[in-house]
């Protein structure tokens, strides 16, 4: 499930690229909500905000390296038990592969989602950058608040475990220092029943 949702994603990033690539030129615009929102087709051959502009090169080998990463951790998905931590996964490794494909194919990533937010001209991104910041706040959310939690519950459990063991442990030794006390009265109940009869015997032929 996890590889479809993948694979969807980045079809749906690359083919909205597509689509802003063949209807608008470089550096056009155009105004959905006027002075808020337009769709905007701009090449950016950068980071996020426009940063490392240039450096196609080394952004590829780090995105090979995130990609890398989170494939890795691919392995431990499980949208039953780890929700939060499986859906950052599909989010980030989409993401990755969305704009690796526009960097490795046109050497530039193609952003086309432009907003003005009180004033502010907030950088020009796209869908694959949404799953990016969405999928890396979902990881740190399971790092810091989930996967903590479940390791220290993890910890307790075995805690609680151990203590149970050794108590029962604790149990039947103590049991069988009963048992083996109760022998021994049992012998010594016996041996004197025993030398009571004997006595009476010589005392009843006398």
């Amino acid at each position: 499930m996890g590889i479809i949702f993948i694979i969807l994603g980045i079809l749906i990033d690359q083919l909205v690229k597509v689509i802003i690539r063949v209807n608008i030129s470089v550096g056009d615009h155009i105004s959905v909500i006027k002075g808020f929102f337009n769709i905007a087709h701009v090449e950016n051959t950068g980071a996020a905000w426009g940063g490392f502009s240039g450096f196609t090169v080394i952004l590829i080998i780090v995105s090979l390296i995130i990609l890398g990463y989170f494939i890795y951790l691919y392995k431990n998905i499980d949208f039953k038990k780890k929700i939060v931590f499986s859906i950052s996964l599909v989010l980030v490794i989409g993401g990755t592969i969305g704009n690796l494909i526009d960097r490795l194919f046109f050497r530039s990533v193609t952003d086309f989602l432009d907003f003005n937010i009180f004033g502010y001209d907030f950088p020009v991104f796209n869908i694959a950058d949404i799953l990016l910041v969405v999928g890396f706040f979902l990881f740190l959310v399971d790092m810091i608040f989930i996967s903590d939690n479940d390791t220290k519950a993890k910890e307790n459990k075995e805690v609680i475990t151990e203590t149970k063991e050794e108590f029962k442990e604790e149990t039947i030794e103590e049991n069988n220092d009963v048992e083996v006390s109760n022998d021994e009265m049992s012998d010594d109940c016996e041996g004197t029943d025993r030398d009571s009869s004997i006595w009476f015997r010589k005392w009843k032929i006398r």
